[in-house]
């Protein structure tokens, strides 16, 4: 988020099942197993990671009335049937 004070980290998530995740790996242009092996053996700076460019990713989420703190089971959940990009 850009603010006054310059750009802020809202939330920073790194899980492979979040769709924050699911949106920005593809754009990763090195080999994920070299990446990941490299953490394994404690040489991740040794690794230039390199990422697509000149593309965007866009991520549209819908979740459950109250998600995270207290999201219910059963609810129904609607909105666009479509997504326009300009």
């Amino acid at each position: 988020m850009l603010t006054n004070d310059g750009p802020k980290v809202l939330e920073f998530n790194c899980r492979f099942g979040d769709p924050e995740t699911e949106v920005i790996l593809p754009l990763l242009d090195s080999d994920l197993y070299d990446i990941m092996t490299a953490c394994c053996n404690g040489t991740l700076k040794t690794q230039e990671l390199k990422w697509k460019e000149n593309i965007t990713a866009v991520g549209v989420v819908m979740a459950s009335r109250g998600y995270p703190e207290t999201s219910s089971k059963g609810q129904v959940i609607t909105g666009k049937n479509h997504i326009r990009v300009c």
